[in-house]
């Protein structure tokens, strides 16, 4: 039987207009980073408990990721160099498809530019350089923000599911989703094609 070639290591770093989208390492780790799962937003956005995470949590967390199939990456602030959030993504060679996971943890950077910023870099660069042909998320079902968002930018709804809720009462439901490349694609003609104001 065939195997498949193992991908290779990669250090990613993209730039946005107010923001790097990097590799994380083990020296970005810090205790405000630590803190961020405080934030009740935060935390009923990701289905998860409140509580900080320890120096050694975080940099276990960080060493989880290969920077082959699965990579996270910081969203860094130009201006302050501090890291307001991240992206981790987990890569299906075989599928051709990655699941794409992001936390912005500044209270601060929160509806500025985090988000939309490093999503404009990111999926051109698994879609394009990487070659992949879908992305895939999961939103709880309470952020309808972000449900608004993603109907909006050709993301389709492919499937829900309960989970146990983090707080222990009862279940929560995830909505999954998916943005294939071709879609993707369009919607960047159509937004290239639209008059800048």
């Amino acid at each position: 039987m065939k195997t498949q070639p193992q991908p290779p290591l990669r250090m990613i770093r993209l730039e946005t207009p107010h923001h790097i989208v990097r590799t994380v390492e083990r020296a970005d780790a810090t205790e405000r980073w630590c803190n961020w799962l405080l934030d009740p937003v935060a935390t009923r956005h990701l289905n998860a408990a409140p509580q900080a995470m320890t120096m050694d949590q975080l940099l276990d967390y960080i060493d989880r990721f290969d920077r082959k199939q699965s990579h996270l990456l910081g969203i860094f602030d130009k201006d302050s160099g501090i890291i307001v959030g991240v992206r981790a993504i987990y890569i299906d060679f075989a599928r051709r498809a990655f699941l794409d996971n992001i936390l912005v943890g500044e209270v601060e950077a929160r509806g500025k530019h985090a988000r939309a910023e490093s999503t404009d870099v990111i999926l051109p660069y698994f879609f394009d350089e990487l070659d992949l042909l879908s992305s895939h998320c999961t939103i709880m079902a309470n952020n309808q923000a972000m449900h608004d968002l993603v109907a909006r930018k050709g993301w389709i709804l492919k499937g829900k599911e309960l989970k146990p809720s983090a707080d222990g009462r009862g279940k929560v439901e995830l909505f999954h989703y998916r943005l294939d490349r071709e879609t993707w694609r369009q919607k960047m003609r159509e937004r290239a094609a639209q008059p800048r104001a």
